[in-house]
């Protein structure tokens, strides 16, 4: 994409050494005092940014009810999980893989996190205890266990690094060691509460990238591409279809709208430590949303689908789909598309309930 964001995004995640991958992008939150009932999570799934080629989705989604927790992400614990996952027999396509892991690679990697200071415990977990761990996982997605089988589970080493140690020391010394797929440092289950909204739709902004937005795209053909037409941002006259389409759909209990100056402020807190980011991070910068909270009985696929169609609309992620594909890189080194984690054609997983309406304050 060829916008001024972009533009400084990328200058700005140069300068800070910082590699961005769409997929490894996990949850974080951070909760705040403000005049609406609500706190804000980060994950991998809103206004869309390309940097150096690759398509990087950042956006916070709401749940209502924490209020009074402290300010800001929550503090580094006092010793740092790191997952190495290794290569597995599916993962023979990807560029940094050649087929599963071999024994003697193995022995090597082991060998270099050895001499990576702060490594204080090396675990070895193989694939087939950790494919019935995954089972238990999403017992309740019956799509993704059917799309999941154990030799596309990875093997891992499960690191546990001494106070103070950088987690991307580990990623700097398995750099181009054969075997690996990835380093990824491990979240806690309580790092990323349940969020009281179920739905979130993005709008539109203007010289978007989207082709949702009416963008055109020119591919290399290795993934990457190139902006030829940018977008155009929402209308007012299609911000209020939207809203009125949302509340009159079946299953919808509340709704929410988050406007660009609440999304800046809530970056900031998330990225306080991050200044080269936030310089180059303006309040236009962030995107629109409408939250949806829905019932219970509700059919959340029926609900994006119909979303996705309406004219102003950028994307629509379902908060469901969006904890599942995060858990599976944390957990199992796993990135898959939506259509394997959550298809839309059938509601193969149960609805969690949405919690308490929230109120504004």
């Amino acid at each position: 994409m060829n916008s001024a964001m972009e533009d400084r995004l990328r200058e700005a995640l140069a300068e800070a050494g910082a590699t961005v991958d769409a997929g490894m992008l996990r949850p974080l939150r951070a909760s705040e005092r403000r005049r609406f009932r609500v706190d804000f999570r980060l994950v991998a799934v809103a206004a869309t940014v390309v940097l150096a080629g690759a398509a990087t989705t950042v956006g916070l989604l709401s749940g209502p009810g924490d209020e009074d927790r402290a300010v800001a992400a929550d503090p580094p614990p006092t010793e740092r999980k790191v997952m190495v996952f290794l290569c597995a027999k599916s993962d023979r396509e990807q560029t940094s893989c050649q087929g599963a892991v071999s024994e003697e690679e193995t022995q090597e990697i082991v060998a270099k996190l050895k001499q990576v200071p702060g490594v204080r415990e090396i675990i070895y977990a193989d694939k087939s205890t950790v494919y019935a761990d995954f089972r238990r996982d999403f017992a309740h997605n019956k799509a993704l266990l059917a799309a999941v089988d154990a030799d596309d589970i990875p093997d891992s080493l499960r690191l546990t690094l001494t106070k103070g140690v950088d987690p991307l020391r580990v990623k700097e010394a398995l750099r181009g060691v054969q075997g690996v797929l990835n380093v990824q440092e491990s979240a806690s289950d309580d790092a990323t509460p349940v969020s009281k909204f179920d739905v979130s739709v993005f709008l539109c902004s203007p010289s978007s990238g989207m082709r949702s937005c009416g963008a055109e795209r020119k591919s290399d053909g290795k993934g990457s591409f190139t902006v030829t037409k940018e977008g155009r941002g929402v209308t007012p006259e299609q911000m209020k279809a939207i809203q009125k389409l949302i509340l009159s759909m079946p299953g919808v209990k509340d709704v929410f709208f988050e406007g660009q100056e609440e999304a800046y402020e809530n970056f900031r807190r998330l990225y306080k430590d991050n200044k080269a980011l936030l310089d180059a991070t303006k309040v236009s910068d962030m995107p629109q949303s409408f939250r949806v909270a829905l019932l219970p009985e509700a059919d959340w696929s029926k609900v994006v689908s119909r979303l996705r169609q309406e004219p102003g609309v950028s994307q629509v992620i379902y908060q469901g789909c969006a904890d599942d594909r995060s858990r599976l890189i944390d957990r199992y080194g796993l990135i898959l598309p939506e259509s394997k984690v959550c298809p839309m054609d059938k509601r193969s997983r149960e609805h969690p309930d949405p919690g308490p309406s929230p109120t504004a304050g």
